[in-house]
């Protein structure tokens, strides 16, 4: 069966990664990964370097990128090259849904249950219960919750699952890689992968717990 890969980063447009585009290439067709969605920080794969990518490892990627907030990270579905996009949250998803653009609530509670500075906490009170935290107004606002990611531990995971449930939203999976090692990490088993980015909205819109 074949997968796809969602929410990881290159060299490319990600200064906290130490991918390489051809290793991200070399390294998917080895695990026959058939389509990635590559969301850099600060920019968008043109049309062009995706055309490349693709005719040279024989793996689809689909127009994306993480966008920082100050609730977070978003992962932007279908987001030009060259976009700038608002770094508040409210500001973001109405000007993504004005677009059409599908938005992803990129590890919501990672750092949530840890001891750190408050800037880089999720905006959420402490202690709140999962039904609680499902009221926070982005949570409406988005089309899908990460709630598998690589990068964040299990209690971050598991919390997001139990509001992913409440809320009945898609849900996603990604590995987040930002190094080699983490390639892979998390993948999703497609009947058929996407052709272009219109099919991947629709399959993610699809997602349920069991496709987790």
């Amino acid at each position: 069966m074949p997968h796809i890969e969602l929410h990881l980063h290159t060299k490319a447009g990600s200064a906290d990664s130490s991918i390489s585009v051809d290793t991200l290439g070399e390294r998917a067709a080895e695990q026959e990964t058939g389509g990635l969605l590559v969301t850099e920080h600060w920019r968008v794969w043109t049309e062009g370097e995706r055309a490349l990518f693709e005719d040279r490892w024989g793996v689809r990627v689909y127009p994306a990128i993480e966008a920082t907030t100050d609730a977070g990270h978003f992962l932007v579905l279908g987001a030009e090259p060259g976009v700038t996009l608002p770094h508040d949250t409210t500001a973001l998803l109405e000007h993504t849904r004005t677009r059409g653009h599908f938005v992803v609530w990129a590890h919501p509670f990672r750092h949530y249950f840890d001891g750190v500075h408050a800037s880089a906490r999720p905006p959420f009170e402490a202690d709140l219960t999962p039904e609680e935290l499902s009221h926070h107004p982005a949570f409406a606002m988005v089309d899908a919750i990460e709630v598998e990611n690589a990068g964040s531990t299990e209690r971050e995971n598991a919390l997001a699952l139990e509001v992913g449930r409440i809320l009945g939203k898609p849900l996603t999976a990604g590995s987040d890689a930002h190094d080699v090692e983490h390639i892979g990490a998390r993948r999703l088993p497609v009947a058929a992968v996407p052709s272009a980015l219109g099919e991947l909205v629709e399959l993610l819109r699809e997602l349920s717990l069991e496709g987790i």
